[in-house]
């Protein structure tokens, strides 16, 4: 029979187990006893019980006595003793406050709360992104591009032309083809820069920068009915002469060329080209039976004339092909500044730009 000790438990209660040698009338056994009243002695009806926790003081009677020795009351008055039982175990639960962390657990759950809800509406973002329709770029209109219109001049009475390009630049082009009443056709790289001609001194200045800075370039066309004088004053990045339909006299360059193309035709005698600026790579190519001289005044790195490749040209050298002394058609080429490197090539029959090693055979004075 267990013993229950204390009020009323509620729920925030634990039990533990709690084992207890209790006499079998049910009284707890003092220290160093064995049974209910002092030293072993049962107890006796008309005796006051020892006040609990649960029950309080009250009377002890007969019949209470006999129930609790597990017999019927007595007969005619005198109780029915019986002997004396030894002491049994008794399993006492006892009921302790527990203690549990509410802070912890009331930070764990606002903390769990707090993921649910991120991971929800990330999830719930995501879908949404993901159906919403991508709304189309406008469209931009490209911007129009400005065509330049070209510079032209009449041509008037065929004749001796001299024409002086002046500004910096990235590239020129400088070709010679039949133009019919026009004297020439420039167009510039750079619709924003409009090239400007100005007549001065018995010729024409042509201006393809006139804020001093360098622009793109531009695109000269001469008119080969006439015979041309150019004269170079700016500088450029890469310079491309071609000249193979005639009509270019001479050509000076008294501004700084990085690399410089000279594609030339068969002249009528000897035609004199001057170079006074710097150059870097200079390429003559010129018809077949037209022979080039080219004298360097402050040397060349390498050259290459008539098929035959010189080192270390020194200052003052003189390189000719073999005849030309006596050719008919020839090309006379002056170099004032020192040169990089030096390339004498012919052009193929058929006029393609296509070159091929001119024929074996050079001096070198």
């Amino acid at each position: 029979m267990a013993e229950q000790r204390g009020e009323q438990l509620s729920d925030q209660r634990r039990p533990h187990v709690e084992l207890r040698f209790l006499p079998s009338d049910g009284s707890e056994a003092r220290p160093g006893t064995t049974g209910g009243g002092p030293a072993g002695e049962q107890p006796v009806a008309g005796r006051w019980a020892e006040a609990t926790p649960a029950r309080g003081s009250r009377l002890v009677g007969r019949k209470t006595i006999a129930r609790l020795r597990g017999g019927s009351p007595a007969v005619g008055g005198e109780p029915v003793r019986r002997p004396p039982s030894s002491d049994a175990g008794r399993v006492v639960l006892v009921y302790e406050q527990v203690r549990r962390p509410w802070r912890l657990l009331m930070f764990t759950a606002m903390l769990v709360s707090l993921t649910v809800g991120v991971v929800l509406g990330q999830t719930e973002a995501y879908r949404a992104g993901k159906s919403r329709p991508v709304a189309a770029a406008p469209s931009v209109a490209a911007p129009s591009v400005v065509s330049p219109v070209p510079l032209t001049a009449p041509l008037g009475a065929p004749g001796q032309r001299r024409l002086e390009i002046t500004g910096a630049v990235t590239t020129l082009r400088i070709r010679t083809a039949p133009l019919g009443e026009s004297s020439y056709s420039i167009t510039g790289f750079d619709p924003g820069i409009p090239p400007r001609v100005a007549e001065a001194g018995g010729g024409s200045v042509l201006t393809l920068s006139p804020e001093a800075v360098v622009t793109p370039g531009a695109e000269v066309v001469l008119n080969s009915a006439a015979s041309w004088t150019v004269k170079l004053t700016g500088g450029a990045t890469d310079l491309d002469v071609d000249a193979r339909a005639g009509g270019l006299a001479t050509i000076e360059s008294v501004s700084a060329v990085s690399r410089g193309v000279l594609q030339l035709a068969k002249p009528k005698g000897s035609a004199p080209l001057t170079i006074t600026g710097p150059v870097g790579d200079l390429t003559v190519r010129t018809e077949v039976g037209a022979l080039v001289r080219i004298r360097v005044a402050k040397g060349a790195a390498l050259a290459t004339i008539g098929g035959t490749t010189r080192r270390d040209v020194a200052n003052g050298a003189t390189l000719r092909e073999t005849g030309w002394r006596t050719a008919p058609a020839k090309y006379d080429i002056r170099i004032a500044a020192r040169v990089n490197t030096i390339l004498v090539e012919r052009l193929r029959p058929d006029g393609s730009s296509a070159a091929v090693p001119a024929p074996s055979g050079s001096a070198v004075r």
